[in-house]
Formats: C-alpha cells, structure tokens, sequence
C-alpha cells in the first residue's frame, strides 16, 4: 500500500522515538545547533577518516574542511577510491571489524548486505535536531531501514533526457516524451543530421546496462521482484518493455556503432563529440556534456528534459542514491555524527552549486532544488529534478540485489548481442534469482 508522505514521516519520527521518553515527535524534540556543530570544541583534537567513492562533490567538500576544523577543532582525512572499488573496500571493512574509517560513503542498494558495518544514526539525527523532512520522500526511502536511519543523504542522481537544441530546432522536430517518440525523433534526426539519434549502453559494466532499462520496465506496468522478493521481472510486461529497450539498437537502429558493448561514458562521450543528438542518462553528466575541456557542446546547444515514458502513464524513474554513514566500529562516533551534521547542512550544499567554479550539479534537499538562485544558474534543472524525484523510485533493498544486479546485468548484455532471446534470457535470469532468494 502506498505511503502518503505524511503518514511516511509520522513513521519515521515513531521510529526514531522507540524506546525514547516522551512522546513529542523526534524530528521536532531537538532544536538545530548552530553550524550542525555543538558550542566548546568538544571533539578538539580529535581526527576523523573518511572512506569515500570518488566524486567532484566530494572533493569540494575537503576544500571546505578548513572551516569545520575552525568551528570544531576537529580534524578531517578523505581517501577516495574509485567506483568500481568502493564495494569491495567496503565489505572488507565490514568483515576486519578495526574501525579505521569513521565516516563511509554508500550507495542505498548495498546498505542491506552492509549492515553490520553502519552505525544507527537515530539518535545521532535527534540530538542534533536534523530535520529530515528537508529530503524527498525517495531518499528517505533509500536511507533507513527497519531499525531507523543508517546514514544522511548526500549525493543523489535522477535520470534525464539530453538532446541537442540546436539539431531538434534546426529539424523542426519535438522533443520526445515517450519512447515510441525517440524512435519517430531518432530516425528524422538520421534522415536529416546524418548522425544517429540517441546513444544507449547495452555492455556489461557494474549494472550501468540496466540504469534506462529499468524505466522501460517500471513504465510497461512491470516490476523487478514480487513481495516475496521472488523475480518478476520476466512478466509479459517484462518481456515487451525489455524488447522495446533493445530494439532501439536491434530493431530500429537509432544509435551509435558500438552501442552493444558501450557503458554509460561512453554513451555520454558519444553525445558529447557531436555523434548523437539524444542521451538518458544521470544529470550529473551535464558537467561534462557542456564542459570544454570534455565536449565539442556549448550550454546553449544541450537541453533536458525528463525520462521518456509510455503514453498515458505517469512514469516512474529510477533513482540512485549515496548516503554518508558512520562505520559501526569507529571509536569516535560522536565526532563523526558532528561531522555530519555540519556538512549535511543546506547551505553547505547550496554553497556549492553556487560556486561558478565548481559547477556542482548534485543536490539531495528540498530547499535547494526549487531555490531561485540555483535554478537560475541551472537552467530550471534543479526543478525539473524535484519534480522527477515526487515518482522517483529506489531499487529493492535487500541484501541480495547486488547479486541480482549482477545477474540482470549479464543477461541484458546477452540478449543485447544477440546470443539469447529476450523471452529466454529473462526466463534464465529469474531462475537464477530465484536460487539466490
């Protein structure tokens, strides 16, 4: 049954006050200190490791560790690790049990088979009086579990459609907003631009194949497990919206050369070099489709809009989320929640995406998507994201869909090729899934 967002975060707040006195909600009993950082210097002295996968934000982060350290005395050491990585350092963290890092940065559809690593951060968010109700729905979904909150919401993604302003203008053509359109779309800007219409990525790379395919499912009426957790996403309607996926490249031949074995950069390099005029991806790729250095593109030449979908449905769109925890080991729990605190505060946040050198497009809060100033500078993309997010949904969490992923993600590149039917691939797939759950 579906949670309206009032009864979600009278849950949340329940869930948070179990086993506390009182019977005031958590999210309103602690007032906002000043800064998210308590008065005195409490945690002088002490120094704090952070475990994190590597992102520019992130990296904007540290060069502002200076004024934590001023207001707190504490000190602040990043070591960044690359994507491809980060899941691997992370479980071997879990398994060593030493406590070397305080503070981890995890994706939310490994939180579940990392739970023996994340420290609960219930009582964490009241004392320091967050109020989470300045996140969407969605990544509250994404940050707890049954227990409660187990990490702060810190770098999340929605999936947009790019296109090239300049080739639809110049061919008089609309931009699509179903996938039935990007086919009509697609095949006019061949006939006219001679380049081919948009660039997708079918290869095999850490489950990036399934990223746009899972819109394609959501949006034919299919699901990827049942409420037993068991695979559902070889259903009738499975099976047709994986098909329309394909035949984007197997059937109506609208994308690049290469596409079968392409991953998700090198679709955005594909746009980005002037070979294609529509791209689905993370909107965190417009630094790069508009930057210099990496693009033949100018701003004025890249427009977005959201996912296309199936004509008379409101279509939901994944979305992907990080989370900064603190490891369930860490000696310094406390300095690491002060931590927290501070950098997860919304204007930390807004600072950035105001920054013209930074040109940080990420943002996790409320406030800051639909903030006048950030829409200003982002073309209304800010916005646009916000009201992606209101029917954004998060993938199963359960400690088995890393594997799942896996198996998906093998299988999508199968039938990509050719080797397999789809029908069959996805019959193979749920058997699979169905053994591991």
């Amino acid at each position: 049954m579906k949670q309206d967002r009032r009864g979600f975060l009278l849950s949340s707040a329940a869930m948070l006050g179990a086993g506390a006195s009182g019977s005031l909600p958590l999210l309103a009993r602690a007032q906002p200190q000043a800064n998210g950082v308590t008065p005195g210097k409490p945690f002088k002295g002490v120094e704090l490791n952070v475990l994190t996968v590597v992102a520019p934000q992130f990296r904007a982060h540290e060069a502002r560790l200076a004024a934590f350290e001023e207001l707190t005395g504490i000190r602040v050491k990043y070591q960044y690790v690359p994507f491809t990585s980060i899941r691997d350092k992370l479980t071997a963290e879990m398994v060593a049990e030493n406590g070397d890092y305080d503070v981890v940065s995890v994706m939310d559809v490994w939180a579940p088979s990392l739970k023996n690593l994340l420290h609960p951060l219930n009582d964490g968010i009241r004392d320091k009086g967050i109020d989470m109700t300045r996140y969407p729905d969605a990544y509250l979904r994404a940050s707890r579990n049954e227990s409660g909150y187990i990490g702060l919401p810190i770098r999340g993604h929605v999936q947009l459609l790019f296109y090239r302003k300049d080739v639809l203008a110049d061919l008089k053509l609309p931009v699509p907003k179903t996938w039935a359109e990007v086919v009509k779309v697609s095949q006019a800007i061949q006939a006219g631009a001679g380049m081919p219409g948009i660039a997708m990525y079918y290869g095999k790379n850490s489950g990036q194949n399934l990223m746009v395919w899972f819109d394609f499912l959501w949006g034919r009426g299919g699901e990827l497990l049942d409420a037993r957790n068991q695979p559902a996403f070889h259903s009738p309607a499975g099976i047709a919206a994986t098909q329309d996926y394909l035949d984007l490249m197997l059937k109506h031949k609208v994308t690049p050369a290469g596409s079968v074995s392409f991953n998700e950069t090198d679709a955005v390099n594909s746009m980005a070099q002037g070979k294609c005029a529509m791209l689905p991806t993370w909107w965190w790729r417009y630094q790069g489709l508009t930057d210099a250095k990496s693009s033949t593109l100018s701003p004025e030449k890249v427009g977005f809009a959201p996912m296309p979908g199936y004509a008379g449905v409101a279509t939901p769109s994944h979305t992907n989320l990080w989370l900064y925890g603190i490891d369930r080991h860490s000696k310094k729990k406390a300095a690491a929640m002060e931590f927290l605190a501070w950098l997860t505060q919304p204007a930390i946040e807004k600072s950035l995406l105001l920054d013209p050198a930074q040109h940080e497009i990420v943002s996790v809060q409320s406030a800051n998507l639909a903030d006048p100033a950030v829409n200003a500078l982002s073309q209304g993309m800010h916005k646009m994201a916000g009201e992606v997010l209101k029917n954004a949904r998060v993938l199963p969490l359960i400690p088995q869909w890393p594997v799942i992923s896996d198996i998906l993600d093998t299988a999508i590149s199968k039938m990509a090729l050719g080797t397999v039917p789809v029908k069959e691939g996805l019959d193979d797939a749920a058997r699979k899934v169905r053994k591991l759950v």
